[in-house]
């Protein structure tokens, strides 16, 4: 089996608990891939142009942000697919029966907020987007929208997908994301599908692809290639569905197994073709 293209999930699988990584062990092992022509994808539920101020130097890097919605790499211009603006109204006003929940509406560039959403949460969705607004109405919002996210009590995070998935059928699927609250996606536009479609534009099978994933949301994402590899940190559910396993982020999961499994491959292809 060959491998072209390497997708990874950013929280909780490349990226390490304080939300870095190893810049000169991952140029290295980026140098050695793009010799190669192996194509590297990083997913995430946040925007894509978010993704791109954390990975300046790697400019043929492909970045799949909005939980598969958006897809750029960081010297491009980004491709956002989007809901329909009726679709949209819809979904808030069926959410507004959920009293308890708070709501971050996501377009590519800005994510609005309720004037009345807590400081604590307008707090947490700054970090991870650079560009928060605060409305008065979020059904007034004209952006053309990337997902929805829904802030609730992870003790009720289930419980509120098994609620949801049948009243926003047709409209947007709920998927708990890596943070442990729920994202709203488009119909067929979670992360995994977007790294397939990115392989069909590329001219790469499912066969020739392998993926890390950390949390639940990375479940389309394992299955859609070839090798799915579960972080150790990842939930025991999903271990139990991968092909394999590799250490946890803060141990640099991704690159130790990227080095002791495909590098060592690769080499060994590259030999035997210059003999």
């Amino acid at each position: 089996m060959a491998i072209r293209l390497i997708a990874s999930d950013l929280d909780g699988a490349f990226l390490n608990n304080q939300g870095g990584y190893d810049h000169r062990r991952f140029t290295q092992l980026y140098q050695q891939l793009q010799r190669r022509g192996i194509q590297l994808v990083m997913t995430s539920r946040r925007s894509a142009t978010m993704m791109a101020t954390q990975f300046v130097d790697y400019p043929n890097l492909w970045l799949v942000g909005g939980n598969g919605a958006e897809l750029m790499q960081p010297t491009t211009a980004i491709l956002a697919s989007t809901f329909p603006r009726p679709a949209v109204v819809k979904i808030l006003t069926i959410l507004a029966a959920y009293s308890e929940v708070q709501l971050a509406v996501c377009g590519s560039q800005v994510v609005y907020l309720s004037q009345q959403a807590t400081p604590s949460f307008v707090a947490r969705v700054q970090h991870d987007y650079p560009n928060v607004r605060l409305v008065r109405m979020l059904r007034q919002v004209c952006d053309a929208v990337v997902k929805i996210e829904v802030a609730c009590d992870p003790q009720v995070t289930e419980q509120l997908v098994y609620e949801l998935t049948p009243k926003l059928a047709g409209l947007a699927m709920p998927v708990i994301n890596a943070a442990g609250q729920l994202d709203l996606l488009q119909p067929g536009r979670d992360k995994g599908k977007a790294v397939h479609r990115l392989g069909q534009r590329l001219g790469i099978g499912a066969h020739e692809m392998l993926a890390f994933g950390a949390g639940l949301n990375a479940q389309t994402l394992l299955h859609q290639v070839h090798t799915g590899v579960a972080m150790a940190n990842a939930p025991i559910s999903l271990q139990s569905q991968a092909d394999a396993l590799t250490a946890t982020n803060d141990q640099n999961g991704v690159c130790t197994y990227l080095e002791r499994h495909l590098l060592p491959s690769l080499q060994k292809s590259t030999v035997f073709s210059e003999n």
